[in-house]
């Protein structure tokens, strides 16, 4: 029987609805809005517990800010000009204390819904400076090859729409000062059209400008990124698939700041991005580890050794394990070079360790600070092994969570937290806990 082709009706498109006079009752983790409408629980961004607003519904749970009728008593006016539009730093709009907060009853209540978890002591956040902390950059870039015209800035939320900017409240403001005179260089040069991203880097001793490109600049570009890094004193690497090269190296050394020691770095090694409670946060770790001379530490996930080199100071043995090789080398380098306890090895952690020939040493204590998908392979890993001490940083309350729960179940206690509001004026949370052998 002959079957013929029928094109399927695309479903209409249901206009949006408006809602007037919903009052913000809480935020969720990613800091947007919950309101109850007749619909269901709807999360709007830019809005602060207590706000009453008028939405546009936009999807099943989502809606879209149309006013406020009434702000709230948290609500502050956000300083920043880009801020309805950038996607970076979302919560401007709540007062300093409202924001951490908000980020401590968020890890508060991921720990109590997903491991039935509470903290036995939670001490004061640790916090710092609120503007022109920030010491990483990444923006976007994006070159009309019909207008010949260049945007450099940041994403707008949840688009791909890029926002210029001249002016960044949060980054650190030797880093700030580059974003004008760099989008200028980019403007004349060729490579520009294939350029992926920039990075701008705040290391102590020097800026450094990161390109990412598929290949390096010809010699007209370099010679004009000479003039760009002399003028303005900064190093300018370009990072391809094939390698990392500098185009315009500076004698100073590349290392950041870290509890009583600088920390050899690359353009492309991981670093916190704010300077002053990065080395708070590794000095907290270390009085939680308390570690002496008589223990052996495990540190997983220990990037180029910015707890690992403050940790071996105090004479402890340290077995540092990071899955980038290059940085593994850099670890192990300052350590030598500082005549440090230090054994660092390359190793997958999201893989079991039965083959890892470190795996078995007699660990006492142990610091883990994974990337935002946690350590759900090597969580088990450690809490079998029984040390005495598990030190927990995490960037991802959701995935601390799920990993204290397998530590619950292995007989360990939640001692302490502490909140490290690592980023201000955004949503994003950092979150140090202790855990001990009941």
């Amino acid at each position: 029987m002959a079957q013929f082709y029928k094109p399927q009706t695309r479903a209409q498109r249901q206009p949006s609805r408006s809602l007037k006079g919903q009052q913000v009752v809480g935020l969720d983790h990613l800091g947007r809005g919950i309101i109850r409408t007749p619909q269901g629980t709807k999360f709007v961004a830019g809005t602060a517990p207590g706000d009453v607003i008028s939405v546009s519904v936009t999807g099943r749970y989502d809606a879209q800010l149309i006013g406020i009728e009434q702000p709230s008593a948290i609500r502050v006016t956000p300083p920043c000009s880009y801020y309805q539009t950038c996607g970076g730093c979302d919560l401007q709009h709540l007062a300093d204390d409202e924001q951490w907060q908000h980020k401590q009853r968020t890890v508060q209540e991921m720990l109590k819904k997903f491991a039935q978890l509470q903290a036995q002591q939670w001490l004061q956040p640790l916090r710092g400076a609120r503007w022109h902390y920030r010491r990483r950059a990444r923006l976007a870039v994006y070159w009309n090859r019909q207008r010949q015209q260049l945007t450099l800035g940041f994403r707008a939320a949840k688009s791909k729409q890029i926002i210029a900017i001249d002016s960044c409240l949060v980054l650190a403001k030797p880093l700030d000062q580059l974003l004008q005179p760099l989008r200028s260089l980019l403007e004349q040069l060729q490579c520009t059209a294939r350029l992926g991203h920039v990075e701008l880097i705040e290391f102590t001793q020097q800026l450094v400008v990161l390109l990412r490109l598929p290949e390096v600049p010809n010699a007209a570009d370099h010679q004009q990124l000479q003039a760009f890094a002399e003028q303005h004193q900064v190093a300018v690497w370009a990072e391809t698939d094939q390698a990392l090269t500098p185009l315009h190296a500076r004698p100073e050394p590349m290392s950041y700041r870290s509890h009583r020691v600088e920390v050899a770095s690359w353009p492309t090694d991981f670093m916190q991005g704010h300077r002053e409670l990065s080395e708070q946060m590794v000095a907290q770790v270390i009085q939680w580890l308390a570690p002496t001379a008589q223990d052996q530490v495990l540190e997983l996930f220990a990037g180029s050794g910015n707890f690992t080199l403050p940790i071996a100071l105090t004479g402890a043995q340290v077995t540092a394990i990071e899955g980038i090789p290059s940085m593994v080398n850099r670890l192990q380098d300052s350590a030598t070079q500082l005549k440090l306890p230090v054994v660092a090895h390359c190793a997958n952690l999201e893989e079991t360790w039965s083959q890892q020939p470190w795996a078995n040493s007699p660990f006492n204590k142990v610091l883990l600070d994974p990337a935002r998908a946690g350590a759900a392979v090597a969580i088990g890993e450690v809490a079998r092994r029984q040390p005495e001490r598990i030190v927990y940083v995490s960037c991802a309350p959701d995935t601390l969570a799920r990993d204290a729960q397998v530590l619950v179940e292995h007989g360990y206690q939640l001692k302490q937290a502490q909140l490290v509001d690592m980023f201000p004026q955004t949503h994003h949370i950092e979150v140090i806990t202790l855990f001990e052998r009941g």
